[in-house]
């Protein structure tokens, strides 16, 4: 699980989350935290932890971006 401060418009529940290539990493899981900066938990996507992508390598301050 990967968890993920919003920083603009809050995802719906089921979302895509990918990275700027548009490889995907997951989908929402949950939203919690405050209404004003709400965190989002991410569930890894199983096929992307199997190949070891580097190009899924998620770093701190990374943008990703939900469908």
């Amino acid at each position: 699980m990967l968890i993920v401060r919003n920083s603009k418009q809050t995802p719906a529940i089921g979302s895509t989350v990918v990275t700027n290539t548009m490889k995907r990493i997951g989908t929402v899981q949950e939203i919690f935290g405050p209404v004003s900066h709400p965190y989002i938990s991410v569930r890894i996507n199983k096929n992307s932890v199997k190949h070891n992508d580097p190009e899924l390598a998620i770093s701190e301050n990374q943008k990703l971006y939900t469908l």
